[in-house]
């Protein structure tokens, strides 16, 4: 395994969102971490689609799971035994093996990209359809990519991802709860983006005028808001 050159990352950001669930994602930094070097696994993935038109809008990483393997300073490889055990595994507890469709690894000590043997691994578990990837190392690098196989075999090296943090039962609901015997909230207040952009420079100058925003707060607000202090100075 030869190192990468360093290089500025710029990350694609796709049409459908991807997203790695966190207990599912710190299951992978735990094994990454107990690793001398690399360690493998494979992950179950959902397909998010929206509920009216059906169509697919993210790929939600559900869970990883080890299978057996010889691991060394810069090599993993998987037992095809050890996959097939997997398979059956899962087939037994009624899950759909078909959502086996990430493969996640660890570079160890070195840096995150994709080597010619990650490559051939990538293509041995082509499955006609789509394959996520995920390469991460000890220092919390990480790198996504996304493979597709019909109707030709594209692939994008870098995608944006994100972990998914998933609402405890009944939280949602006790927090709205909480929130509405502790928080009051002035008649009118709606998000800035709800609002015209006068309407919110108004609010803004207000809340300097009263010291409640210092200079500093200001200019951060109006940046944060896409709007220029030229704004501010002509609203009354």
């Amino acid at each position: 395994m030869q190192w990468q050159t360093n290089k500025q990352r710029d990350p694609v950001k796709l049409p459908i969102k991807i997203q790695v669930d966190a207990v599912a994602m710190q299951k992978l930094w735990l094994w990454t971490d107990q690793a001398k070097g690399e360690v493998s696994a494979l992950g179950l993935v959902d397909e998010l689609r929206d509920a009216e038109s059906g169509v697919l809008n993210g790929l939600l990483v559900t869970d990883f799971l080890l299978t057996k393997q010889v691991c060394s300073m810069d090599e993993t490889t998987m037992d095809p035994a050890g996959v097939a055990e997997l398979l059956m595994d899962l087939e037994s507890r009624d899950v759909d093996t078909k959502k086996l469709r990430c493969w996640a690894h660890s570079h160890g000590g070195m840096s995150v990209f994709w080597s010619g043997q990650d490559d051939q691994c990538i293509e041995g578990l082509a499955n006609g359809e789509w394959l996520l990837s995920l390469v991460v190392n000890k220092r919390r690098d990480s790198i996504m990519r996304l493979d597709q196989y019909h109707p030709a075999h594209l692939y994008m090296s870098d995608c944006v991802w994100e972990v998914h943090y998933r609402t405890a039962d009944g939280l949602a609901e006790a927090c709205f709860a909480e929130f509405k015997s502790q928080v009051t909230e002035a008649s009118g207040l709606l998000m800035p983006n709800l609002r015209s952009g006068f309407d919110h420079i108004a609010d803004l100058k207000s809340a300097h005028e009263r010291g409640s925003l210092t200079d500093e707060d200001l200019q951060e607000e109006m940046s944060w808001c896409g709007l220029s202090m030229e704004d501010f100075d002509e609203v009354p």
